[in-house]
């Protein structure tokens, strides 16, 4: 199979395929998902092809092809993960919190036994307090209240 690209499909291309592998792969360290990684050099190595190797660097000890600092920053791509961590990292603490609340009020058993229509209703409850909460006050009114000590 072939696929023909224009320069603008081959840069949109790139900056989905460094997303994708940076996604899979950016937390990890021993346990890499190489065919990511090996796809996204593959995909890369096409640079010259569509005149963007001034976009890339190309590290001859390791064989492999990186994006420019300049070409992520210009093409969005850093906007982009700092919009995805900043939403996830809301959602994921809103959930948190609701969830943290729920396991206190009706522990672990009371939770097992609740009617999942009645369980849903109380944590969307939670969930629209938190998130209301968050976007008013962000981390400002947060407060870890056990097993802290103050900084003097």
């Amino acid at each position: 199979m072939k696929i023909n690209l224009s320069k603008k499909q081959y840069r949109t291309l790139v900056k989905l395929i460094y997303l994708g592998t940076w996604l899979a792969n950016a937390h990890r360290t021993d346990d890499i998902i190489e065919e990511f990684e090996e796809l996204e050099q593959y995909i890369f190595s096409f640079c010259k092809d569509f005149g963007m190797e001034n976009d890339f660097e190309y590290d001859e000890s390791l064989k492999r092809f990186y994006l420019t600092d300049e070409f992520i920053e210009n093409s969005g791509i850093d906007k982009l993960i700092d919009e995805y961590n900043l939403d996830t990292f809301w959602e994921e603490l809103i959930h948190m919190m609701a969830d943290k609340d729920l396991l206190e009020t009706y522990g672990e058993k009371g939770l097992k036994e609740m009617d999942i229509e009645k369980l849903t209703e109380k944590k969307i409850l939670l969930l629209d307090l938190y998130e209301k909460e968050f976007s008013e006050n962000g981390i400002k009114n947060l407060r870890v209240i056990k097993g802290t000590k103050t900084i003097q």
